[in-house]
């Protein structure tokens, strides 16, 4: 069997058995406890509305894609680059959600850094490879791009997690100002990796997010947070419109 074959297939299987594993996590449940359940003991604000996570259904259905593409276009080379580092996010997930449901908070954020930042280097080389066939752009970029927005948002509300677990109570500042702030943060990073790297969907995923913060808190008194989501969609809105009318393609060296 080649190398090509192999990754491909561990890729497959890898990647079944993060699905198997999610589901498992909210079916059996794992330690007893669904993925929401071991959230709301880490109450904080950032946590969004719970249909917000329904998002994972389409990441989920775009890295089928990419499994599919990848294992037709094995032989090519971003496919080779990414496959390695794609079955190591697999991995990441898997240990996430079992570290997750046996609340070991601390273990678990250090599981999301692992993850963001294999996910940050299949991103980069991803863009560093051009592509311009509209199937490789769809099926290879676009699945990675919604993923590590995703976990970008994730590993903040892991962070509030582990604090709410340390008892932190936000020292000078109400947790209504930090989270003002944590939302700020990922919308601005949503902006950064947009216009550098020519990637809207980036910007669609942290709407989404900050959309679910919204939702679960818009008949609260947590009045400074809701206008400030409200500020921050209609922002990541006006700028998702302006880069995505933006002629050409920003290249891995400027992009």
């Amino acid at each position: 069997m080649s190398k090509q074959k192999l990754l491909a297939g561990l890729a497959i299987v890898s990647f079944a058995g993060t699905i198997v594993v999610n589901a498992l996590a909210n079916l059996l449940p794992i330690n007893g406890l669904n993925t929401g359940e071991v959230s709301s003991r880490y109450p904080n604000l950032f946590t969004p509305d719970g249909a917000t996570f329904l998002i994972w259904n389409v990441i989920y259905l775009l890295l089928a894609g990419f499994v599919i593409l990848a294992w037709s276009r094995r032989h090519l080379s971003v496919v080779q680059q990414v496959l390695p580092w794609f079955i190591g996010t697999n991995v990441l997930n898997m240990t996430w959600i079992m570290v997750w449901h046996h609340l070991l908070i601390e273990v678990s954020i250090l599981v999301m850094l692992m993850l963001l930042t294999v996910l940050a280097r299949i991103f980069v080389t991803i863009y560093a490879a051009r592509l311009t066939d509209w199937k490789e752009k769809v099926f290879i970029r676009l699945p990675f791009v919604c993923y590590l927005a995703w976990i970008c948002v994730a590993t903040i509300a892991n962070a509030a997690a582990l604090l709410v677990s340390y008892r932190w109570q936000g020292g000078p500042l109400s947790p209504e100002a930090w989270t003002v702030m944590m939302m700020i943060v990922a919308a601005s990073l949503a902006l950064f990796m947009a216009w550098r790297y020519q990637a809207p969907a980036f910007i669609l995923v942290v709407m989404w997010a900050l959309l679910g913060i919204y939702l679960r808190w818009r008949h609260t008194e947590f009045t400074g947070l809701i206008y400030s989501a409200m500020a921050l969609i209609l922002a990541l809105g006006a700028a998702f419109i302006a880069i995505s009318r933006k002629p050409g393609e920003v290249n891995a060296g400027r992009a």
